[in-house]
């Protein structure tokens, strides 16, 4: 029943262009923020946490990792805020003929022309990937703490690339076939749920520390989620970025020195 009801909603909506379209979730933007502010406070954000991660993985300056936990969360409560917003601009849904919240409105080519939407597009991806680099090294730095060897905490890189091929999938698919995008959409985020789960299981066994190895897998999926909704949006505003963008994504690289 509940399959059927989705399956109906989808093939009526298609909500395809992000998260919070296809949960229908949004606010007013209680602090009144113009659209552009949190997308440049993001990428402030991820100058930061690309110098801060790279001093800690390159000269291993420890004394940074708070700081670190700062600009991650502080990313993390601006993108949810930013991308739950119902006052985003809109783009006109050719498939559905009416207009849609545009997350990722600056790569849209239709609402700031080529150029601008060009240039956002880079950024974004740059946002996604200090982003994503940043969040691997926190985790990897709990993981660590609680006793962790590194080929245990790396597990969570195979949600990372779940992430990466479903988001590129949905993403060409939702140019050609909406309703196959919308699937490919649900099916990948499902799979990450599971997966995440498992590994909380998974270290929860071997650690014999519940609390802690729970703590770290939601710390790892709210956080991968804010990651997931921006990197949507690089796939969104130019499809044929697809092949090198998802390039730059397999590049991410984190480690706890010791």
């Amino acid at each position: 029943m509940f399959l059927h009801s989705l399956s109906e909603y989808i093939n009526a909506n298609a909500p395809m262009s992000n998260l919070p379209e296809l949960l229908n979730l949004h606010h007013s933007n209680p602090l009144g923020f113009h659209p552009i502010v949190i997308p440049l406070l993001l990428l402030v954000l991820a100058v930061a946490m690309h110098v801060t991660t790279y001093r800690i993985m390159k000269y291993d300056e420890r004394s940074l990792y708070p700081l670190l936990y700062s600009l991650v969360a502080s990313a993390v409560v601006a993108t949810y805020y930013y991308c739950f917003s119902i006052d985003l601009p809109l783009f006109e849904d050719v498939d559905l003929h009416r207009k849609e919240i545009s997350v990722g409105w600056f790569c849209q080519r239709d609402i700031v022309g080529l150029g601008w939407s060009l240039l956002g597009e880079v950024l974004l991806t740059y946002v996604v990937f200090c982003f994503m680099t940043a969040l691997m090294q926190v985790v990897a730095r709990m993981s660590d703490n609680m006793g962790m060897t590194e080929k245990q905490w790396t597990g969570w890189q195979a949600v990372v690339f779940v992430m990466l091929l479903g988001v590129s999938i949905a993403g060409v698919a939702d140019v050609f076939a909406p309703i196959t995008g919308v699937w490919m959409m649900l099916v990948y985020q499902t799979l990450m749920v599971l997966m995440v789960v498992a590994k909380a299981v998974v270290d929860i066994v071997r650690t014999h520390k519940p609390w802690r190895s729970l703590f770290i897998a939601l710390c790892f999926f709210v956080g991968i989620e804010a990651v997931t909704m921006l990197a949507i949006e690089c796939i969104e505003g130019n499809i044929y970025f697809f092949i090198p963008v998802v390039f730059i994504f397999t590049t991410v690289n984190f480690r706890y020195k010791k």
